[in-house]
């Protein structure tokens, strides 16, 4: 059995993969943000702020392994 290699071009791919799912989860937040300030009922606002916070962890996480 052939065991599979992780090559610099592996590697390097899957850097960019992370960083484009830190920015999209960047994105995600921002859009978050933006419905938060229209959000008018404290249920929403919570909920609206802890999913800025999720994306922003997400977020973090893939900036970390760079």
């Amino acid at each position: 059995m052939i065991k599979p290699t992780l090559g610099a071009a592996s590697i390097d791919e899957d850097l960019e993969l992370e960083q484009q799912c830190a920015a999209s989860y960047r994105a995600t937040a921002d859009r978050y943000r933006r419905l938060l300030d229209e959000a008018t009922t404290p249920p929403v606002r919570q909920y609206i702020g802890e999913m800025i916070a999720r994306c922003e962890a997400f977020a973090r996480e893939g900036e970390v392994s760079e």
